[in-house]
């Protein structure tokens, strides 16, 4: 049984009735898109219609529902027809210099012609929601209203300006010159939605609006579809709708030409070829001038057909939805500049669920030519300036959170020097695929640049957060998957994917480091020069790397936890991961990318050292923090690639020193035989942890409860001097 008012199919007049509005363009994709919404129609037998001034939101597309009163009075001007006539395109703007209007859509075309006859044009586009063809014949077909807010508008701006640049790279140098000069303005409205076309011409032969059903396309204006124009000549009426365009003007932000169009040689203005940015979204730029935004708040969102299909916008779309903005107390949201640039960081962080995902990031550094690429856009030349200002500030944030582990309790000292030996490394890490594609084929072992680390040890020693920190101070966010989607080989398909952007692959269990970690580490022989540094952390079951593993790592071991009262610990930390910005790195990569060709040359003509990559990064960040901070802290030591290999083994010297101070009597020194025996006490189990940790060039081996090993090894490579009396280890010193 239909409902009361609704409108049978055999009702249906021809392609549209006054109230089922639907987009009546003439050309057959849309009568067929029609064809298809009837047939929908005739599947169920009806369809809710809802009467002027009325709104309706259903469950269903089909469903029942009944008419609510409208929410806000319509405004109608009150009209006596004076007449109707047939004109040209021409003459209607004839005579007029300036341009004034709001409209839903425009063509390049018409720009061009209107652009040779008005010295200044200002157009106000109205945002539409992003949706495919069917989905908007399902929309208007059902009337269906939901709220409209900043996500929504941020999804419109940055889609409507793509589209607008490359309208605008048709028309060539005329337009693209109007826009550089400012004589042709864009605007988007910010807040609901604008179906107005409205249009407002002035100049020496006075005033005249414009309206009716018309955008400002050729197909419009030409007589390609049936429009309805009114037209009012006079100043009263002029003035009476620049209230209204000033209304909508006001509801607006600009798009400013650097969205548009980019310099080419000899300084010719060209149409912008790459994405729009988030942060160069003019809805975005508004708030970081200043603008504070608030979203309604939310209605209750229609279930069913038509909500459905209303949900299916772009894959972007679907993305910045999520956006989880900040609200006030009354559960309004409100967007600032602040805010937004944190949430965008957010979303550009969010952990990556497959390797196929579309939208994964990429960087490239070009050493040849000194050019860093994010997602094939440039981001940094050698030429660049950046500004001391702004490398101090992110200088003196790294310093402070650094600073904040000496509060930390257990081997705090040795924790804050164990993180700065990391972020010396990560820093240099993107360049090591770079060496490592050289220094294979001369017989360089590639483990001497790593592109793996693992941070293992306590589990409140900051490990995660300080990698997110230090990924972020990088490329601006960080990249990461969660332990249980790792595996060895969806890490490979994104770290080429990735590029130069660290992968950090987050509270890897004990299972999955067994299982997948080898095989990870051990591809020795990749030829690429460009893929991600991956950064493992892992829980504490995770209490031991094997030397096969460290020997290709960065294996960075945290004997320290944080505090109880964590009050400035975290604050510390999450003023790091909200305020650390990337140009202390981009200063780092205009140093060290010189650095880097000279190292390839050097590998390439086979000399008989290989560079040291750690050196060069430390010396460079170390000259970076000390022209920022004047003072250099005290962990910010320089390091080479052999303090690596003591930082390696440092957990195995610690635990071994302790060991024998506490076990005297169970250790055996044989100068003769060139080695030293640790008896267990018959704990097999301790043993066998033990002797994983050992590195192979000092293990001779392991015999139940017992472990040898090689005094030689021990004084000659790892710096102990080992007295043959007993209490030796009581003076254990470290070359």
């Amino acid at each position: 049984m239909a409902a009361p008012g609704a409108l049978h199919l055999e009702e249906l007049p021809g392609r549209a009735t006054g109230e089922m509005v639907l987009p009546l363009r003439e050309d057959a994709y849309v009568l067929d898109l029609i064809q298809q919404v009837i047939d929908l129609v005739r599947s169920r037998g009806s369809v809710m219609i809802a009467k002027q001034g009325e709104r309706v939101i259903p469950d269903d597309l089909f469903a029942e529902t009944r008419l609510e009163p409208g929410a806000k009075p319509l405004t109608v001007f009150r009209a006596e027809l004076t007449g109707c006539d047939k004109k040209g395109w021409e003459d209607l703007f004839a005579g007029f210099t300036t341009l004034k209007a709001i409209t839903f859509s425009s063509s390049v075309e018409l720009l061009l012609r209107l652009s040779r006859q008005l010295d200044d044009m200002e157009v106000v586009f109205g945002s539409e929601r992003i949706l495919s063809k069917e989905h908007v014949a399902l929309a208007q077909a059902s009337q269906t209203v939901e709220a409209y807010g900043f996500a929504d508008a941020l999804i419109d701006h940055k889609a409507l300006i793509e589209s607008l640049s490359g309208l605008l790279s048709r028309a060539g140098k005329q337009l693209l010159e109007r826009v550089a000069e400012g004589s042709l303005r864009f605007r988007l409205l910010r807040g609901r939605p604008s179906h107005e076309k409205l249009y407002l011409l002035s100049g020496p032969c006075g005033s005249r609006v414009l309206t009716g059903s018309a955008n400002l396309g050729r197909a419009a204006f030409e007589g390609w579809q049936h429009e309805i124009l009114v037209m009012f000549d006079g100043e009263p009426a002029w003035r009476l709708f620049d209230g209204y365009y000033q209304r909508d003007w006001k509801d607006s932000v600009p798009v400013e030409p650097d969205a548009l169009i980019a310099t080419g040689a000899d300084n010719v203005p060209t149409a912008r070829d790459a994405p729009l940015e988030l942060e160069e979204v003019p809805i975005v730029r508004a708030l970081s001038a200043g603008i504070a935004l608030v979203d309604p708040p939310p209605r209750p969102a229609p279930a069913g057909f038509a909500a459905g299909a209303l949900r299916q916008a772009a894959a972007l779309g679907a993305e910045l939805k999520d956006l989880a903005l900040p609200k006030d107390k009354s559960g309004r949201t409100v967007v600032n500049a602040g805010a937004v640039l944190r949430v965008i960081r957010t979303h550009r962080s969010r952990p990556i669920a497959e390797a196929t995902e579309d939208g994964i990031p990429r960087a490239e550094i070009d050493f040849a030519t000194g050019l860093v690429r994010f997602d094939g856009r440039p981001w940094l030349s050698v030429e660049d300036r950046v500004g001391p200002e702004a490398i101090g500030r992110n200088a003196r944030i790294l310093a402070d959170y650094l600073g904040s582990f000496g509060t930390f309790f257990g081997n705090a000292a040795g924790a804050v020097e164990v993180y700065w030996a990391f972020l010396v490394w990560l820093y240099a890490a993107p360049a090591a695929p770079y060496l490592r594609q050289a220094a294979i084929p001369v017989g360089i072992d590639p483990w001497v640049y790593p592109v793996y680390a693992v941070l293992f040890g306590r589990s409140s020693g900051g490990k995660t957060v300080f990698a997110k920190i230090a990924a972020r101070s990088m490329f601006g966010f960080e990249k990461m998957i969660r332990s249980g989607q790792f595996t060895a080989n969806r890490a490979l398909g994104l770290r080429e994917r990735l590029g130069s952007i660290p992968l950090l692959i987050d509270d890897v269990t004990r299972d999955k480091f067994t299982s997948h970690v080898p095989d990870l580490v051990r591809t020795d022989q990749e030829m690429s020069a460009t893929y991600a540094p991956i950064v493992l952390t892992t829980n504490r079951d995770v209490s031991s790397i094997p030397p096969d593993l460290t020997k290709r790592m960065v294996a960075c071991h945290i004997d320290a936890a944080i505090p109880e009262n964590r009050s400035v610990t975290e604050r510390v930390a999450r003023l790091a991961l909200r305020e650390i910005g990337t140009d202390l790195y981009r200063a780092y990569l205009q140093r060290l990318i010189p650095e880097i060709r000279a190292m390839r040359a050097e590998i390439d003509a086979e000399a008989a050292q290989f560079p040291d990559l750690f050196a060069c990064s430390s010396e460079i960040l170390r000259g970076l923090l000390g022209e920022a901070l004047g003072d250099l802290p005290d962990w910010a030591r320089t390091l080479g690639f052999a303090d690596y290999f003591g930082i390696r083994h440092r957990r195995f010297r610690d635990q071994l020193a302790d060991m024998l101070g506490n076990t005297d009597e169970r250790v055996i020194v044989n100068r003769r035989g060139g080695e030293i025996t640790i008896g267990f006490g018959g704990d097999t189990i301790q043993a066998a942890q033990f002797a994983r940790m050992v590195p192979d060039f000092v293990l001779k081996g392991r015999f139940a409860d017992l472990v040898k090993l090689d005094l030689k090894a021990l004084e000659q490579e790892m710096g102990f001097d080992v007295p043959s009396a007993r209490g030796w280890w009581r003076h254990v010193i470290r070359r």
